[in-house]
């Protein structure tokens, strides 16, 4: 819990020391999960950089950065959000009794539905081979989904799926970190 807690704090003060830009604050709940994370655009406007960090009540907890390159085909309407990236996921597995890293490549995306400016649907994926993975993680896949509705100009609220898969090192098999139903709300500023 001491490492953990330092890479928290080492994730806040490297997202404060970023330079200023437009923010987004996200936070989801599922049955046995809790995440909140921070977005932060960089100073070119199709970089993004992010942290997040989510506790599982029987699975452990996982602390993570990521780095983006993000397109808007249509600038001021945002109607199709593209990213291709990758993250740094730092699992620690009570379950299993293991930790590691991983670094992910995919990417997410965003589509606000034309006739109805309020309502989109969002993805993302990512994946860790073994050759990317250390310590006791042999692997790493993330896949999620969600449908959103914007309440105000700067927030919206979600409900989608989530799986992420872990794979170790030796016997024992992959297992699902977090699978299901979660639901949240991401504010801009």
């Amino acid at each position: 819990m001491k490492r953990c807690s330092q890479m928290i704090g080492a994730l806040i003060a490297a997202g404060l020391a970023l330079p200023a830009a437009a923010d987004s604050l996200d936070i989801n709940l599922s049955g046995d999960a809790a995440q909140v994370g921070y977005t932060k655009a960089l100073d070119r406007d199709d970089l993004e950089a992010g942290a997040a960090f989510m506790h599982h009540d029987s699975g452990g907890n996982i602390v993570e950065a990521d780095l983006h390159l993000v397109d808007r085909p249509e600038p001021g309407r945002n109607t199709l959000v593209l990213g291709i990236g990758g993250k740094i996921p730092y699992i620690n597995d009570d379950h299993r009794s293991a930790d590691g890293a991983a670094l992910a490549i995919g990417g997410k995306l965003r589509w606000t539905l034309p006739d109805y400016n309020r309502a989109g649907v969002a993805g993302s994926a990512y994946y860790a081979p073994s050759a990317t993975s250390v310590h006791d993680i042999d692997g790493y896949r993330e896949y999620s989904f969600r449908g959103e509705f914007r309440i105000l100009e700067d927030a919206d609220v979600y409900l989608g799926y989530r799986r992420i898969e872990l794979s170790y090192d030796g016997s024992g098999g992959d297992r699902n970190f977090d699978d299901g139903v979660y639901a949240g709300f991401n504010v801009d500023f």
